[in-house]
């Protein structure tokens, strides 16, 4: 996962600047401001403030105008209730799931109905440009995520084929994989060239720890001889799991993975990541080679040795070949 890099404005411009897209300080304001600094001057002939207190709270309101600054900074709620110029880009960032040029629709998305963080959902993308036009070009859809800048590779580059066509649209699908929750821009290319853009609000999915499961093959080979008994996993019975000793926050261990899938899902680079609860942070965990090697029921399977740096809720995420292939929650131990 790369990182978008955008330039970070300059604080004391920022500060200097006017914060809001529309003028806040209205007519009222500079009458009552007029006002109050003519009664402020009547008023400085009868009693002088103190210079020590004038000071003092020049120096309160800029500590609360710093503080209010970087809270919206830490706040995506703040951002979409009041977009800041030059950081808030509240239109570019507007939940839409259709791109419309000059009134007319070009590009829709349709996620799958269980759309969450760390969990494939899949998803249809209608180009609304008939096959013809758009047959033997390429197309390829990155993410970026609003909060952290982490891009990912949503569909890579493909070719459009004659099997694509589906009335008088280009239909293609993704896996529709997202690792965090929030603001995700979707950046359709058509032949290297921008075709339109989605963004989406994914939902965070249930923090609740993955269950326990024994894989089928594991139970039949258990109930033809006593010696071998049912392997039991954490994960998603059917779709991924490993042999789960435990985890205890700084401590490494050993984890047998297991995976249910095609040759070509179970077959190419794997990358585990891991995401803190209430937390954006996605920290590396495990990198190696997959592929189809059946074990204990599964398709494949794949040793590995982990460590999750603190205790809590952690969603422990499988890539396979840049697409998420699925997640699993566990509880980390204190040491």
């Amino acid at each position: 996962m790369k990182t978008e890099q955008e330039p970070q404005p300059d604080w004391m411009q920022e500060l200097a600047s006017p914060p809001f897209n529309e003028p806040m300080f209205t007519a009222k304001m500079k009458s009552d401001v007029s006002q109050s600094a003519a009664n402020g001057v009547i008023s400085r002939k009868r009693r002088r403030a103190p210079a020590r207190l004038i000071s003092m709270t020049a120096g309160v309101l800029a500590l609360l105008l710093i503080a209010a600054v970087w809270g919206w900074r830490e706040s995506p709620a703040l951002q979409r209730m009041i977009p800041i110029q030059g950081w808030g880009y509240a239109a570019k960032w507007t939940p839409r799931s259709v791109y419309t040029v000059d009134g007319v629709d070009k590009l829709q998305v349709f996620p799958g109905g269980e759309a969450a963080a760390g969990s494939p959902a899949g998803a249809w993308w209608n180009l609304l440009t008939p096959i013809q036009e758009l047959e033997g070009k390429t197309i390829s859809i990155s993410a970026v995520h609003r909060d952290t800048g982490t891009i990912i590779e949503e569909l890579a580059e493909t070719k459009i084929t004659s099997d694509m066509a589906y009335n008088e649209l280009t239909r293609v699908s993704s896996r529709f994989a997202l690792p965090l929750s929030g603001l995700w821009r979707f950046d359709v290319m058509v032949d290297h060239e921008k075709y339109g853009d989605i963004v989406i609000d994914v939902p965070d999915s249930s923090w609740e720890p993955s269950p326990n499961f024994v894989s089928a093959a594991s139970e039949d080979q258990a109930m033809l001889s006593s010696q071998f008994p049912p392997t039991e996993m954490t994960g998603i019975k059917g779709h991924l799991g490993f042999i789960d000793p435990g985890f205890i926050a700084g401590h490494p261990n050993k984890y047998m993975w297991h995976f249910w899938g095609s040759k070509e899902e179970l077959t190419g680079d794997l990358v585990i990541t891991a995401v803190k609860q209430n937390s954006s942070e996605i920290i590396d965990v495990f990198k190696s080679r997959v592929a189809p090697y059946p074990h204990n029921g599964a398709d494949a399977s794949l040793p590995t040795t982990m460590s999750l740096p603190s205790p809590g809720l952690w969603r422990i995420m499988v890539s396979i070949d840049g697409q998420l292939f699925g997640s699993v929650i566990v509880e980390v131990a204190k040491p």
